[in-house]
């Protein structure tokens, strides 16, 4: 089973998840969010014949009911739990989405609230790709094979890529498949061993962006896009079209991705200091949680990565910025009614490029840290 892109240099971290790999249990979002589209007419339904085969009496796949429009005043939450449904292939009508947010069962570990029935479908869509994995590793035929993902928008089919005519090759795999098993075969233009050897070079030889000035902040193969996908940090607006023609590689094998800030090549400060009650003492037990942003701070930011930054029970902070003029903001744990965690306090800073810069920042008059 493919992961749909895997990282092609040790310590440098994916600047942004692929959507539609396959689905994971352990995840924090667990699974895929888009889905792909076919790109060969030869591409099979579950039930479909192939040569010289009658189709399987298979059941017809359940539509899933879905709202034709929204009201205009749909609020956020439920929006972004028609988007997540949507992306999962799960029932997403008004009426459904508010049975099931009022149930006392459902769990947002998805990102909206979904039944327990609803969870353990898609969970056990990790087990989809086994046999498919299986038949595959005797069927062969690796140099055309352009990989496998799970489409969850389509409720949770195993799709094969090959470079030839998928309908011969399934042709040959579904009689190594359970009967009815979804799992369809498209075409693309590049098998993934030729993607994943493309991937090591490039992440062999990356060093020579600094001239740019470029720096690579992410290297894998998106199974679904059939490319090799190369995330870069740079400022220079012709940084895509010089690392294209450094590689050399064939005509739309390779897409280059660049932020236009170059932030990751800033030097980074620290923020050090203390975060105090209003009347001067230490907030004590809390879950205050430290973040900045701001729309007139300059490209670049604070923390690192997936971990959090807190205040300590006597009010000390040590929060790792980009160097710049950053807003430092003090976030409640405790979220809002519309599940936002405020800001409770802020202060703007200069960071600077190697050192640190002090500050103390106030909570409001009233607010106390303490946890609920």
């Amino acid at each position: 089973m493919t992961d749909g892109r895997r990282p092609g240099i040790g310590g440098i971290a994916t600047a942004r998840v692929l959507a539609a790999v396959l689905l994971f249990v352990g995840c924090s979002q667990a699974g895929p969010l888009a889905t792909a589209q076919p790109t060969s007419d030869a591409s099979l339904t579950p039930s479909a014949a192939v040569a010289g085969r009658t189709p399987d009496p298979c059941p017809a796949a359940t539509p899933v009911p879905a709202e034709p429009s929204l009201p205009a005043d749909v609020d956020d939450a439920t929006r972004e739990a028609i988007r997540i449904r949507a992306e999962y292939g799960l029932r997403r009508d008004l009426a459904w989405i508010r049975q099931v947010a009022d149930d006392s069962a459902a769990a947002s570990e998805f990102g909206t609230p979904m039944l327990p029935s609803e969870t353990a479908a898609l969970f056990a869509r990790n087990e989809l790709a086994d046999p498919v994995r299986r038949a595959l590793d005797t069927y062969g035929h690796a140099d055309e094979l352009g990989g496998l993902y799970i489409d969850n928008a389509a409720g949770g089919v195993v799709v094969v890529l090959w470079t030839t005519d998928p309908a011969l090759h399934a042709a040959a795999i579904r009689s190594n498949l359970p009967a009815c098993h979804p799992v369809v075969f498209r075409q693309v233009r590049w098998a993934e061993r030729e993607l994943r050897q493309w991937q090591d070079r490039i992440a062999a030889d990356v060093d020579w962006m600094a001239g740019i000035p470029a720096i690579a902040t992410g290297i894998g193969v998106d199974v679904i896009g059939n490319v090799v996908e190369v995330d870069v940090s740079s400022a220079a607006s012709d940084a895509s079209d010089r690392i294209l023609a450094h590689y050399a590689a064939p005509t739309g094998m390779i897409r280059v991705n660049s932020d236009g800030t170059g932030a990751e090549l800033l030097p980074t400060g620290t923020v050090v200091g203390r975060v105090l009650r209003a009347d001067g003492r230490p907030p004590g037990p809390n879950d205050l949680m430290l973040d900045a942003g701001s729309p007139d701070d300059p490209p670049g930011w604070c923390g690192g990565g997936d971990i959090g930054y807190g205040v300590l029970e006597d009010g000390r902070i040590e929060f790792p910025c980009k160097a710049g003029r950053r807003t430092i903001r003090v976030r409640d744990w405790v979220p809002d009614g519309n599940g936002d965690h405020p800001i409770v306090a802020s202060v703007v800073v200069d960071v600077p490029a190697g050192g640190d810069v002090e500050v103390e920042i106030r909570l409001p008059e009233g607010f106390d840290p303490a946890p609920e």
